[in-house]
């Protein structure tokens, strides 16, 4: 059985404790393959350290992304290690994120609240799990990984972003007896839903779903309540 890669991303010095618990929450999974910055404290790589996490970030299957309250060391473009690669991983696979945020008294810096901005934003952005202590992120890590197994058990694994759009927009249809229909062309896709004797259209370009990926379900999704008015 080939092994499920899971990347671990974070700030490393102040979540230490987080991260090993990460770890830890597969030990009992013999399937799992552990991969980032971490496994280069065991052997050297004959490679760039960003480079080589940000591949790991794409290739990964299962991306989890720990925020606590420091953005971390900025690179000459203004952003952490930690965000390029979750901006690596979200680019290869929006579905394939889990994120956790550690509660603490320390206010977060400027630039990490920004991030966590980004990621949680309502529309745009990721469903966040707080946590206040290891225990609570191991139990989490773990029924959210049983989960995320689930709803992947009957993907392939050559789907890519216009794949994995085109599967949740099936799964948001505007009434239960709507049927939705699709076209993939080179630069764009076409939806269609036939409802009440009626056919609705919608447009997205790739580049779209690939810039703003829940952006663009969350559209559809306005685009429904405006289509039953």
């Amino acid at each position: 059985m080939e092994s499920i890669k899971i990347m671990i991303s974070s700030t490393v010095d102040d979540l230490k404790a987080e991260r090993e618990t990460a770890e830890l929450a597969f030990t009992s999974n013999a399937f799992v393959e552990l991969i980032g910055a971490d496994r280069f404290n065991t052997a050297s790589v004959a490679g760039n350290s960003r480079l080589e996490t940000t591949r790991m970030a794409r290739e990964c299957d299962l991306y989890i992304l720990i925020l606590g309250s420091r953005y971390g060391h900025e690179l000459s473009n203004g952003k952490s290690a930690t965000e390029i690669e979750f901006d690596a991983a979200i680019k290869a696979d929006p579905t394939k994120v889990l994120i956790f945020k550690k509660e603490t008294t320390d206010p977060a810096e400027l630039k990490q609240q920004d991030f966590i901005n980004r990621v949680s934003n309502y529309t745009s952005g990721y469903w966040r799990t707080s946590f206040s202590h290891t225990a609570q992120l191991m139990a989490l890590i773990q029924n959210s990984f049983q989960q995320w197994l689930k709803n992947r058990a009957n993907l392939g694994t050559s789907a890519d972003f216009v794949d994995h759009f085109i599967r949740l927009a099936k799964q948001r249809i505007p009434e239960p007896s709507a049927q939705m229909y699709y076209k993939t062309e080179k630069d764009n896709v076409d939806l269609s839903f036939e409802m009440f004797s009626h056919t609705y259209y919608i447009n997205f370009s790739k580049k779209q779903i690939y810039d703003d990926f829940w952006g663009c379900l969350n559209h559809l999704e306005d685009q429904f309540g405006l289509w039953l008015s």
